[in-house]
């Protein structure tokens, strides 16, 4: 998700060697630094399970089926948590017990997040804008609904603007990745953008991008923002906390649609990361312009 900040935040009680400690060494949103610790502890626990998922799907180079049979296992373990069979053998997995006792976690978002992974194991092209964001709904929108249910804001509109709002971040995501989603095999720029353009799936491998790339980069960049404008109405309906943790997410995403304008929509020459004064920028606008 692309409204992570570079800075890291990694939990205390975690060892170099353990395999929390690789999961939870990823971004951490720059809102969430400054919320209380067990809010914060408890939404950095699932971003740890989304990003351990993550990297379980794309385990190297490896077997396709073993891939599958890993995150069969999680999703098992996830599954165990809920009706209490087993104690997880996933450590990132039993993480989460705490969090889902302690906030009435629904089991869907997660199990979700683990399909998404399994379907990149089948489906590495995506023909229209549609289908990619059919794709989001498990890959991203998950997470927002597991946010919503930490601060106990979760209903079906709270969900249904959140999921705007994913979706767009997801989005912007996939475009700044162009690059190295290639390199694994995947291509999540719709074929019938593509095809639109005229860009050929060979141009995502050249050192810098096409002008009929950076035209078809600038189209998804703006669409991906229009997701995300189309969700800032959720911040209406919350309050303190969790208004400014999501206001953040949104900042994050509106971010990394400017690095990539900066970047002349050339996600293949450098990644088009924002940094994390203009991540804190576009949070500080989206509270003056009454979003946060």
């Amino acid at each position: 998700m692309s409204a992570w900040d570079p800075q890291r935040v990694g939990p205390p009680a975690i060892g170099a060697d353990d395999p929390l400690a690789k999961a939870g060494g990823e971004n951490f949103p720059v809102a969430l630094r400054v919320l209380p610790p067990r809010i914060r502890n408890d939404l950095q626990a699932l971003y740890r399970f989304a990003r351990h998922v993550d990297d379980t799907g794309d385990l190297g180079n490896g077997d396709r089926m073993a891939r599958l049979r890993t995150l069969d296992a999680l999703r098992a373990d996830v599954l165990a948590l809920y009706d209490g069979s087993r104690a997880p053998s996933d450590p990132v997995v039993a993480a989460l017990a705490s969090p889902i006792a302690r906030r009435r976690l629904p089991a869907d978002p997660l199990l979700r997040l683990i399909e998404a992974n399994r379907q990149d194991q089948r489906v590495s092209r995506y023909a229209t804008f549609d289908d990619l964001v059919g794709y989001c709904r498990l890959s991203a929108n998950p997470v927002g609904e597991l946010v919503l249910h930490v601060f106990g804001k979760a209903t079906p509109e709270r969900v249904e603007l959140s999921d705007r709002i994913c979706t767009g971040l997801q989005l912007v995501e996939h475009w700044q990745d162009v690059a190295e989603d290639y390199r694994m095999g995947r291509v999540y720029l719709p074929q019938e953008d593509l095809h639109a353009f005229g860009v050929a799936e060979t141009d995502l491998a050249l050192p810098s991008a096409s002008a009929a790339l950076r035209s078809l980069i600038a189209f998804e960049t703006e669409r991906a923002e229009a997701w995300l404008i189309a969700g800032t109405p959720l911040l209406a309906a919350l309050t303190g906390r969790a208004r400014l943790a999501v206001s953040g997410y949104i900042a994050g995403g509106r971010a990394a649609c400017t690095a990539l304008r900066r970047g002349d929509y050339d996600p293949l020459r450098r990644v088009p990361k924002p940094t994390s004064r203009h991540v804190a920028g576009a949070w500080l606008r989206s509270v003056a312009r009454g979003w946060g």
